[in-house]
């Protein structure tokens, strides 16, 4: 570029100047549909732009979402995606308008550094009315501040309220650590930094009858395969947080309905998720470690996967008990994994479900081998669940 004098001629020296490339706005999130629900079963498809399938029924709605930290989105771990689609400030809008596009009452996310909270995510959907919590992995050190993935929940605060001390932290490694000092072998197994969330909100509503209280929690459970026993530890661990949490507020486990929900990198029959949908669990692979020896591997709280729904869509007189092996074909899918890893589990005797969003479609998703793609920016898919209260 030469500089010009306002005659025409020329004076000065000529500059270049070399950016990175300019990308253009990500494309909509391709819409997905609400499917509608009676007596756990699928029954129809909702109207394009639904967020809701029963506005006149008294609920709310919630949405998991492993959305994919900048610290593990790296062209090592995912080669086959574009380069210029796998930065954050490239997969962040499309992550925001996917968020906002969803509307949920309630969200629960998981990988989400506390910079990108702090700087982006808490700040963009406060302008959309909703408020919420972050909590940090427990690592020592990660470098720079704030490049350390955690969970967080948000709610519409148009919606909910926050009971006073109605949020718990979970650490996973605080609890290890009180229960298993005495054991070095067995701490050093459990010390996996993973965290959890336990919120009790009110909604807010004009009149007493309507204000209804939820317990929601959210997890990121550990991810390494070879710590299956790890896996349920945690597992177990969080349901008795949430169990103390209800007997302080109401004086039993049964007064408050509770959705959790998260990335519990466990597949469907694994013992975590037997023992989230059945109550109890006899390990698999018994206790080689001595981690599990001092666990009941039990609950009182009559869970249910909500997305397990989505698999009696293929068979309409599915039986209750068969619906928790009927959990959608994947939640993550990479070139290197394809499975089911999230997931929302309510209490049934509090809560039914009236609608499930739509799983994307196959093609769509291969249509650029996996995910993360240009068009998914997060290599999960987010699932969202209609929630109405029984009484």
């Amino acid at each position: 570029m030469t500089p010009l004098s306002h005659d025409g001629y020329s004076k000065g020296v000529a500059k270049t100047l070399k950016t990175n490339y300019v990308i253009a706005p990500p494309p909509l999130p391709p819409p997905r549909r609400m499917l509608l629900v009676r007596n756990n079963v699928v029954v129809s498809l909702g109207k394009h732009g639904q967020a809701r399938t029963n506005a006149n029924r008294l609920g709310f709605t919630l949405l998991t979402y492993n959305v994919l930290s900048e610290i593990y989105a790296t062209a090592d771990a995912y080669p086959y995606c574009a380069a210029w689609a796998l930065p954050w400030n490239y997969r962040r809008r499309n992550i925001l308008r996917e968020l906002v596009n969803y509307r949920a009452d309630i969200m629960c996310l998981q990988e989400v550094q506390a910079d990108h909270f702090e700087n982006f995510l808490e700040p963009e959907l406060a302008k959309y009315n909703y408020a919420g919590v972050h909590k940090c992995k427990t690592r020592e050190f990660m470098g720079q501040y704030g490049k350390m993935d955690g969970c967080a929940i948000l709610y519409r605060r148009d919606k909910f309220t926050v009971m006073p001390g109605g949020q718990l932290e979970v650490e996973f490694n605080t609890i290890a650590r009180q229960r298993h000092s005495n054991d070095r072998a067995v701490l050093n197994r459990l010390l996996k930094d993973n965290v959890a969330q336990v919120l009790l909100l009110e909604m807010i509503a004009p009149h007493p009858a309507t204000r209804r209280q939820v317990l929601v929690a959210n997890t990121h459970i550990n991810a390494s395969p070879e710590f299956a026993d790890v896996k349920l530890w945690q597992t177990q661990h969080l349901l008795l947080e949430i169990e103390r949490m209800m007997t302080q507020h109401s004086g039993s486990t049964s007064t408050i309905p509770v959705v959790t929900a998260g990335d519990f990198n466990s597949l469907p029959g694994s013992d975590p998720h037997t023992l989230l949908a059945n109550g109890i669990v006899q390990p698999e692979n018994g206790d080689p470690s001595g981690v599990l020896a001092t666990l009941p591997l039990r609950h009182t709280l009559p869970l249910r996967s909500a997305m397990a729904t989505v698999g009696a869509h293929a068979n309409a007189s599915a039986e209750s008990h068969e619906l928790q092996r009927m959990e959608p074909p994947y939640t993550n899918y990479t070139t290197s994994f394809v499975g089911t890893l999230d997931y929302i589990f309510y209490t049934v005797d509090r809560l039914s479900v009236g609608g499930l969003l739509q799983m994307i479609e196959d093609r769509q998703v291969q249509e650029h081998t996996a995910l993360p793609s240009p068009l998914f920016s997060s290599d999960h898919v987010p699932l969202l669940a209609e929630f109405h209260f029984k009484r």
